[in-house]
């Protein structure tokens, strides 16, 4: 079985939430996790902070340090999943309940190449 990356992109329009719903949109990712961690194919998976965090770009003299990543576009990523598959086709099977599609936003699957 391969590893998987699941980029989960947010639309930068968020919602004023009551704690209520956030609670109940947590809810849901935590169960979407848990039942593939029960079928042995959840490897990690985190929320990641909404400061936009730094971008480094260049080498040595040359490294730029800025405030970031900023995208041209509405789109940030929000957080992450690491699942186990034997194919791309499988790993998006396994996305197609998860929760962050139901609110419109977007995951990208891509491969993790073992080096």
């Amino acid at each position: 079985m391969e590893s998987y990356l699941l980029l989960l992109h947010m639309k930068d329009e968020r919602p004023n939430l009551s704690p209520e719903e956030m609670q109940a949109i947590t809810a849901k990712y935590k169960a979407w996790g848990q039942k593939l961690g029960a079928q042995g194919r959840i490897a990690g998976g985190e929320k990641l902070a909404d400061e936009a965090g730094r971008k480094m770009i260049g080498k040595g003299a040359e490294l730029r340090i800025s405030d970031g990543p900023f995208t041209e576009t509405k789109d940030v990523i929000g957080g992450f999943f690491i699942v186990k598959a034997e194919s791309y086709d499988e790993a998006v099977e396994l996305c197609r309940d998860c929760p962050h599609l139901e609110y419109g936003n977007g995951i990208e699957v891509r491969r993790i190449d073992v080096v």
